[in-house]
């Protein structure tokens, strides 16, 4: 099934005060938690943006929020915590910009075992006295969707030759991309290292699923030539509301997502949300070489 509900808080804060937010859909306990609590000179709102987190090394996105409004360009950090005490502390990159300024930030984080941890997030930014925030995440050994390290699934979307070429019935994007010549299936039967973009651009409840096509196209002018670009919509035909049976066939929970195959069908990395432009390429170059994972996101611990 689709994305029904918002799994990321941050997109309904942001939506009522009329502004940007990220990725799309419905979520697991992971992606929340108990909510923000102040331990500073001001409140902190912190909202996990990840619909799952798993033992192991994560990527781990986190949107700021202070009285309700956007937190930009803050110097933060994020301590996790288990039973009171505090098993790492990393930094917060904010990565808002490459679309259009979102309180939007990036970190690598380590959970040792399954349970709930507890995140705490400190930042300072300019014009905002210093603030604190924490929230509970909950950390699975089992993704929904399917992880580094696996066999891709041999999807079949409907692609350019199914619709006569009318790219506006399986992409929603204005104007489409045209990352619709072959099937996922066919790449991987031609051994072809791929990049494989999940989402609906033109249809996102928000507005982050259109800016990561942005951020994938300036990838393209430097990677078309040594990696598939495909592209799956959440809907067939895109302006409907039935789901693509290739988008529900990977579990997804939220959108959008972004998966690097390599030439032996094993996914190399993947990433949920927003994604910058110096991601991706690290990402692409360590496919292209091979490695699984295609990027060392191994912090201290």
């Amino acid at each position: 099934m689709p994305p029904t509900r918002t799994s990321h808080a941050l997109f309904g804060a942001l939506t009522t005060l009329a502004l940007l937010v990220t990725a799309c859909g419905g979520g697991a306990t992971a992606a929340g938690g108990s909510g923000a609590t102040s331990t500073a000179s001001a409140q902190l709102k912190v909202e996990p943006q990840n619909s799952t987190l798993l033992v192991g090394e994560n990527r781990l996105g986190i949107a700021l929020l202070q009285a309700d409004k956007p937190v930009l360009d803050a110097v933060a950090t994020v301590a996790v915590q288990s039973g009171g005490r505090t098993l790492e502390t990393e930094k917060l990159e904010f990565a808002g910009h490459e679309y259009h300024d979102i309180p939007y930030y990036l970190s690598a984080v380590s959970f040792p075992a399954q349970g709930v941890y507890h995140l705490v997030v400190n930042a300072t930014s300019a014009g905002r006295p210093p603030a604190s925030g924490a929230v509970d995440v909950e950390v699975t050994t089992k993704s929904p969707e399917p992880p580094v390290g696996f066999t891709m699934p041999a999807l079949k979307q409907p692609i350019a030759s199914d619709v006569n070429g009318d790219l506006t019935r399986i992409d929603s994007g204005v104007p489409p991309d045209q990352w619709h010549s072959e099937t996922v299936a066919e790449g991987l039967a031609q051994h072809r290292p791929m990049i494989v973009y999940f989402g609906q651009p033109g249809r996102c409840a928000t507005e982050t699923c259109g800016p990561t096509i942005t951020v994938l196209q300036e990838l393209c002018k430097q990677y078309c030539g040594k990696l598939l670009f495909e592209h799956v919509e959440v809907h067939y035909p895109a302006s409907a509301d039935a789901t693509n049976p290739a988008f529900a066939q990977m579990g997804f929970q939220s959108e959008p997502w972004t998966y690097f195959v390599n030439a032996q069908g094993v996914i190399a990395d993947r990433f949920e949300g927003p994604v910058t432009l110096a991601q991706l390429q690290a990402a692409a170059d360590g496919t292209l070489a091979g490695r699984v994972p295609a990027v060392d996101i191994s912090v201290s611990s």
